[in-house]
């Protein structure tokens, strides 16, 4: 069994920016090679600097906030990951307002609210506190979105303008003096300056994003409008207009034009000492509010026809481009070089072509660079890579064959990922370095998109397994490399068999097999990770199958949350009347002390809301794990515990973030007056906690 061959790899967006670029250039954001791009023009500074936005915020049941002056409107969009249904989406609701009243409805509990002067931005931390500026009051508020109380008012040294949550950590950005302001729900917050290097007289700061590692970026506004992105050890970025900046899910800072400008999101992704530009997105209608990463990764904004996603923009392309890689080191003088390996998506209209040069020389010379360009994601981009004489790079004329599967054994791409894997011959005698030159062609509108390239250091040696009589030099091993290609990689997989039983590792099409070993039969409806995850476990899970412990984990790992199994005759003498939780919540029915209505039954209370299609799967997995003399009863909670009759703490109430609680140490915690126990998150039994009189719980 041969063994593997070393591979030189390129595949990160630092490996393809040390390359060579004329015409071609490396999205930052997935890190792939493309051909380099045109963005719409940018309109400029509008002038006064009068295109400050106020913000939105996203909550953990995806719901959407909108600042205006004064007050602030909520909107329910669900999960966006898959999309959004732009027709179901209802009317805002104003939740925060100049002269609050009583909200409608038993969800909340009638709370005066802070009046409104000057809004100006607006945060919902990772516990559901809602953070509101205002710089006619010069305070920063801080709100419990579940029960609707003022938990603090916070007067700050300056001008308060955007807000930006970090987990549990709120960023704000003042003006008069110009300083960052960091706090929490709890605790007093801190002040420190504002970097001002490369920046104009007299600009001042107005909104504030985070980046993944925590470091927060700070959108400037000069006197003319001009906006300014400045972010710790990195130089100023100019950016023309702008409204508003957020994170997206690549980490990319994301920012929003001037209301009636050209609708383009312009994206930069932060290197380690400035930005770079990649791929914009389209914001048709955007009304300068502002703009927010919800809970599906995707940038939602606001329009005059209300909520939108944006989507990827429209670009043009130059029709042609060239990328050298730097050499490719094998280690061996005379090395003869196997297979180029791609992992690329070649729409129609577009291809690549590829050339290669190898050598024992370590060459140090330059090809002049175009002026066009782009910038690279990472600061390596700019140090030229040592090439050979331009003489000795041929044309890219060799075409690639495109694969059925993958090189790599049992690897798959990821389900809706457009990548094909594609692969050539090295056509160079041997040499120790490798030089690959990718020819790239478009139409203007669509690009090649180059995600990694493999070179095998060794190349095959069927043609000496064959008499010396048919060694043609050339021809012959060009020819054997087809079949060398299936014969290694059926070789390698073989070797690598033991991947079929692992199952983090076995292809998707497998688990289904690997699930009979143990008579599992799996549910197309989990997600594939909760389905590896059950296949890790199930072995562990039917030696106590039928139990409440096994039910639990069973739940918890396609739900992603512990669900609360209730047996009733835990209930039994606790109260004389049917135990409820909540309004029209109950656990359990008719008499609690009766034998009969309390005998192998139980409830399963799961701590978030069921679509259709999850409930379908959780009773399916109730219908064939519980017992089969038992019954029971299936509840759900989404919008946090109420105090109800017989509501039994340590079997079905959550302590959940909320209010101003610090973390809650079970067995060592005492629950006073003004605490409240509550929240949709999952949380813990409160079996150990002590309550006063005075507590409340919901």
């Amino acid at each position: 069994m041969a063994a593997p061959r070393p591979t030189s790899l390129i595949a990160t967006c630092d490996q393809w920016s040390r390359a060579w670029h004329q015409g071609t250039a490396v999205d930052g954001a997935p890190g792939a090679l493309t051909l380099s791009w045109t963005e719409p023009a940018d309109p400029g500074p509008q002038p006064g600097a009068a295109c400050l936005a106020r913000g939105l915020a996203v909550d953990r049941l995806c719901r959407v906030h909108r600042l205006s002056a004064h007050a602030v409107h909520r909107l329910a969009v669900g999960p966006t990951r898959g999309g959004l249904d732009y027709a179901r989406l209802g009317t805002p609701v104003e939740i925060v307002g100049r002269d609050p009243a009583p909200p409608p409805g038993p969800d909340f509990v009638p709370r005066p609210e802070p009046a409104l002067v000057d809004a100006t931005g607006i945060a919902i931390d990772a516990d559901d506190r809602l953070f509101l500026a205002d710089r006619g009051r010069r305070w920063i508020a801080v709100l419990d979105l579940w029960s609707r109380r003022t938990l603090r008012t916070i007067l700050t040294p300056g001008v308060p303008m955007g807000l930006a949550a970090h987990g549990r950590t709120v960023h704000a950005v003042l003006r008069e003096p110009a300083a960052l302001l960091r706090l929490t729900a709890t605790t007093e917050p801190t002040v420190s300056p504002l970097p001002t290097d490369g920046l104009p007289p007299a600009s001042q700061p107005s909104r504030v994003t985070v980046l993944p590692d925590g470091t927060s970026v700070v959108l400037w506004h000069a006197p003319d409008g001009t906006a300014w992105l400045v972010a710790p050890g990195r130089d100023a970025e100019e950016l023309g207009g702008a409204s508003d900046i957020t994170v997206d899910a690549t980490g990319a800072v994301v920012v929003a034009p001037c209301a009636g400008r050209a609708a383009i999101l312009r994206r930069h992704v932060p290197t380690a000492g400035g930005w770079t530009r990649t791929l914009p997105l389209d914001a048709a209608g955007y009304d300068g509010s502002g703009i927010v990463a919800t809970e599906g990764g995707r940038i939602g904004y606001w329009t005059a026809a209300g909520f939108r996603l944006a989507a990827r923009g429209r670009v043009r392309y130059v029709k042609e481009g060239t990328c050298v890689t730097y050499r490719l080191d094998s280690g061996r003088p005379g090395n003869q070089w196997g297979r180029l390996v791609l992992d690329a998506c070649l729409p129609p209209g577009t291809d690549c072509r590829i050339a290669t040069v190898t050598s024992d020389d370590d060459f140090d010379t330059a090809l002049p660079a175009s002026p066009a360009d782009p910038a690279a994601c990472t600061p390596g981009h700019g140090t030229t890579p040592a090439l050979p004489p331009d003489g000795l790079l041929p044309a890219a004329t060799g075409a690639l064959h495109r694969r059925r599967d993958a090189p790599t054994p049992w690897w798959r791409p990821a389900a809706g990922d457009p990548v094909d894997v594609f692969e050539a011959p090295v056509q160079a005698p041997p040499g120790r370095y490798l030089w690959v030159r990718l020819h790239l062609t478009g139409d203007g509108g669509r690009t090649p998109s180059i995600r990694a390239l493999r070179a095998e250091h060794q190349a095959h040696d069927l043609v000496r397994r064959l008499p010396a009589v048919f060694d043609d030099g050339t021809f012959l091993h060009r020819y054997l490399a087809m079949f060398d290609s299936l014969l290694y990689d059926l070789d390698q997989r073989a070797a690598r068999r033991d991947i079929l039983v692992d199952p983090a590792a076995t292809p998707v099409e497998a688990l289904p097999w690997l699930a009979s070993f143990t008579g599992l039969v799996l549910d197309d409806r989990w997600p594939e990770h909760a389905r590896r995850r059950l296949l890790a476990e199930i072995v562990a899970l039917y030696r106590r199958r039928g139990t409440v412990g096994s039910l639990t984990r069973f739940l918890e790992l396609y739900l992603g949350r512990e669900p609360i199994i209730v047996e009733h005759f835990r209930l039994r003498g606790l109260s004389g009347s049917t135990p409820v939780a909540g309004l029209g919540f109950r656990v359990g029915g008719g008499d609690p002390d009766a034998p009969d209505g309390s005998a192998h039954r139980f409830t399963v209370v799961v701590p978030q809301p069921l679509t259709g299609e999850q409930e379908a799967a959780v009773r399916h997995v109730l219908d064939t794990e519980r017992p089969a003399h038992t019954d029971y009863d299936l509840c759900t909670v989404d919008a946090g515990m109420r105090a109800g009759s017989a509501l039994h703490v340590g079997l079905t109430s959550l302590v959940g973030p909320t209010g101003t609680m610090s973390p809650l140490v079970v067995g060592a915690s005492a629950v006073t007056a003004g605490t409240v126990l509550g929240g949709s998150g999952s949380g813990i039994p409160v079996e150990a906690a002590r309550l006063d009189r005075t507590a409340r719980v919901g």
